[in-house]
């Protein structure tokens, strides 16, 4: 009896320095990655502004059907890749932002063209926003968010860039 009184009592003193740990880690995150471009801004984000085009650059998308369209001002606003929700829910002459959305997981991801005075160029960066809750499983998992959103990211900006 003593032995599973231990063993309870154990588990929860672990989760709840677990909890305690975790409210240390901010429950907004956000990845960014950067990349040096010579195009034109136009050209650029009009590839991000269409979701259509979203298969000649976004890592995952190649071959992937667009279902659920909306066009608006002759580009895709709204659509569904597979059990993916994507909406440009903001757009400007220097930045793009888009809604994904996968089951009740959402998170915002956005594109800007920044002028680069250090070399005559532009510099496009991407973001992804991704807001937890508060378990801690969640916090912790979100450590790992850097790396792997990060990669998907950066190679997203290569195949722009290109």
């Amino acid at each position: 009896m003593k032995f599973i009184r231990l063993i309870l009592l154990s588990v929860v003193a672990f989760f709840a320095l677990a909890c305690i740990v975790s409210f240390f880690i901010p429950s907004h995150i956000r990845v960014l990655r950067m990349v040096s471009i010579a195009n034109s801004n136009d050209s650029v984000l009009n590839k991000v502004r269409d979701l259509a085009q979203w298969k000649s650059w976004y890592p995952g998308f190649e071959n992937a059907a667009l279902k659920d369209v909306q066009v608006q001002h002759g580009r895709v606003v709204k659509a569904n890749i597979g059990d993916i929700s994507l909406l440009v829910k903001e757009s400007t002459d220097s930045a793009v932002v888009v809604s994904m959305q996968k089951g009740t997981r959402s998170l915002i991801s956005g594109w800007q063209v920044n002028k680069d005075y250090r070399k005559d160029s532009l510099a496009l960066q991407g973001y992804m926003d991704f807001t937890l809750k508060w378990y801690p499983w969640e916090k912790f998992s979100s450590l790992i968010l850097n790396k792997s959103y990060g990669d998907i990211l950066a190679q997203g900006l290569r195949n722009l860039k290109e």
